[in-house]
């Protein structure tokens, strides 16, 4: 679902887009590390209520909203398995703001810590493939996703909506941005006269470490659908780098 809430306002396209009966859900997929999740929630947010309350609508006309992000990395690094985020009063937790809007962010790296079965299911099968035996509703969802994975005129229709090139300078150039940040603030609080410059330089160190580690978890994820799969002898393959990208393409990882 596409919404473009105005002619020079960035549009955005929804992966999962569900309203009706008072209620509306937002449901996106993060394969890799998004660096400003909680501005991209706020955006998202604004231009879905943007579609939901139409002109000669009041405020309180808005329905329920929720945003869920199911991701492959902790995006906030609390090491928590769920995030459920909605507005507060800093001065006062016991009021209640009522705005109807909920977002939840699902972390696959910590399904272990999660104590809801099913809700653990999900999320390792967001994390490293697997389904659970007995669990039939990640066993549908995998057969879904196997499906669409084998079927070119869904892979192109996903592939054209950001291309592979585009969404990797994206990311590059966050990483970048959001380490070069975390650098200069440690720089600074040490006092170090050169802050900005020693900064910038561990920012990029530490981006560059971020993405071997992003790599090291998809060529893992990659490992245990091969094993899941019965495919131990493509394991093999991961060694020559155009086999690699075959195999992680074909696996959307």
């Amino acid at each position: 679902m596409s919404i473009d809430p105005s002619i020079e306002g960035r549009g955005v396209r929804l992966d999962a887009y569900v309203k009706g009966e008072g209620k509306a859900f937002n449901i996106e997929m993060q394969a890799q590390a998004e660096y400003y999740l909680g501005c991209r929630l706020r955006y998202y947010q604004s231009v879905i209520d943007s579609d939901l309350l139409h002109k000669g609508d009041d405020y309180e006309d808005l329905p329920r909203s929720y945003i869920i992000f199911l991701c492959v990395h902790d995006s906030f690094g609390c090491g928590l398995p769920v995030y459920t985020i909605e507005p507060r009063c800093l001065e006062n937790n016991d009021c209640q703001l009522d705005t109807r809007c909920t977002w939840i962010v699902l972390n696959g790296s910590a399904w272990v810590k999660e104590d809801d079965e099913k809700l653990r299911s999900l999320l390792q099968y967001i994390e490293d493939g697997i389904v659970t035996e007995g669990d039939d509703l990640v066993a549908q969802i995998d057969r879904l996703v196997v499906a669409a994975n084998d079927d070119d005129k869904v892979m192109s229709e996903m592939i054209s909506v950001s291309t592979v090139e585009a969404n990797a300078e994206r990311r590059v150039r966050q990483a970048k941005k959001f380490y070069s940040e975390v650098g200069f603030k440690q720089g600074y609080e040490a006092g170090e006269e050169q802050g900005l410059e020693q900064g910038l330089e561990q920012g990029l160190e530490q981006g560059l470490e971020q993405g071997k580690k992003e790599e090291a978890a998809r060529i893992s994820a990659l490992i245990n659908r091969l094993l899941a799969d019965g495919r131990e002898q493509d394991i093999l393959l991961l060694g020559d780098q155009e086999a690699l990208e075959r195999l992680l393409k074909e696996y959307s990882l």
